[in-house]
């Protein structure tokens, strides 16, 4: 148990009602100088690219609606001139538990996009051949005509690992080699790999993909290691503001940058945040939004903590926090403010995680004004690093990842 929770039982229920109608009543104080600067506006620098995020609870939507909402949202997304769309790999759980396999859902996101980026975010590597990673994404980036991207997550919840080929307690070692093998395999090289009949085979993998390198990236949850690792090993990182503070993220950043540039490895890498996001300036925000937040929050605690008795005061002071801090969730100003933040914090794109639980019909007509801030005239148009350049696919105007 927290002390957020030992704190919150020994209140009384008049101090939990006045705790609940003051975390409500909450509003971010002006910076100083606020006058001087709506006087004197700064251009608004955003991170070079913005794409989407799926992740959402099973129990959030019906399966025959959720996937067309998907599909609909990532085509919605190639037309407004989106960058990518992320899809995760999660077994057995309701948290993430619409999609087992990225590849499969990426596959149609294909059929159905010309230019939008398909990226897993992410594959579980421990759990699945290199081989078998191999193969799906190319056909993927066959069918796509050269446009996915993995990053690659060494999993945590030990139920998981029924499907692993090797032991839990070996996850990360396992995801360093799963990654290098993929990426051998990519480029057309031979792999040994034991077989059951006590022996070894060489394989090269088929189809061939269109990429002559895989973009990758290592997915990190907030550990620090992780960042360092992504950038000695010359990856990309795949984060989120779920599990970690602004602050925190400023901080594992620059590790991540210091221990890139430490490797010797060109450029600066690439950093993805996800973050929550539904624009609205409607003024019912707060009472729309909240059902569904405190269902979401609810399905991601139920991983790995049990219901407390103050819950449903937990949850509240969570939304709240997000609702206030650095999400996008709120207004257009707000939304700008915060993706300026991200940009400061150092991330390169911006993953907009648009399934939450609102049902798809407000989701879908929420996408408009989201998409607005991409197309914000103030928004910063860096042009693609030299090292990424030759290998963009046909009609990228940003990099597709990092590729090592």
């Amino acid at each position: 148990m927290t002390d957020l929770s030992q704190r919150l039982q020994q209140l009384t229920p008049e101090q939990r009602k006045r705790l609940s109608e003051n975390l409500r009543r909450r509003e971010a104080r002006p910076a100083a100088g606020s006058a001087a600067s709506a006087q004197q506006p700064k251009p608004v620098l955003l991170p070079k690219r913005q794409s989407l995020y799926f992740f959402a609870s099973s129990g959030a939507h019906a399966a025959a609606d959720y996937y067309p909402l998907v599909l609909e949202a990532a085509a919605l997304a190639d037309r407004a001139g989106l960058h990518a769309v992320w899809l995760p790999e999660r077994h057995f759980v309701d948290f993430g538990g619409f999609s087992p396999n990225p590849a499969v859902l990426g596959a149609a996101v294909a059929a159905t996009t010309e230019r939008l980026g398909i990226r897993a975010g992410s594959v579980a590597a421990p759990l699945q051949h290199a081989v078998r990673i191999t193969e799906d994404w190319a056909l993927v980036d066959n069918l796509s005509g050269g446009r996915v991207g993995v990053s690659f997550a060494s999993g945590w919840h030990p139920d998981d690992f029924v499907l692993a080929r090797e032991d839990y307690a070996d996850r990360r070692e396992v995801t360093a080699r799963t990654i290098e093998n993929v990426r051998a395999h990519w480029r057309g090289d031979a792999v040994s790999y034991p077989t059951t009949a006590g022996g070894e085979a060489e394989v090269r993998t088929q189809p061939r993909p269109v990429q002559e390198e895989l973009p990758v990236w290592l997915t990190a949850a907030g550990n620090p290691a992780t960042f360092e690792a992504a950038g000695r090993a010359g990856y990309g990182i795949m984060t989120a503001l779920l599990g970690q503070t602004l602050k925190a993220l400023r901080e594992n950043v620059a590790r991540y940058r210091a221990a890139w540039q430490a490797a010797g490895h060109e450029g600066d890498g690439d950093v993805v945040v996800m973050v929550h996001a539904y624009v609205s300036d409607r003024p019912d925000l707060e009472e729309f939004l909240r059902p569904a937040m405190h269902a979401y929050l609810r399905s991601f605690r139920s991983q790995t903590t049990e219901s407390e008795r103050d819950e449903e005061v937990l949850l509240e002071s969570a939304y709240l926090d997000f609702l206030q801090g650095p999400s996008l969730l709120g207004t257009p100003e707000k939304a700008r403010k915060v993706l300026a933040e991200l940009r400061d914090a150092g991330a390169d794109e911006v993953g907009h995680l648009i399934d939450f639980g609102l049902p798809a019909a407000d989701v879908v007509e929420g996408l408009p004004e989201l998409f607005a801030l991409s197309a914000d005239p103030e928004q910063d148009q860096a042009p693609v690093p030299e090292h990424a350049r030759d290998h963009a696919p046909s009609g990228a105007e940003e990099p597709q990842g990092v590729r090592a």
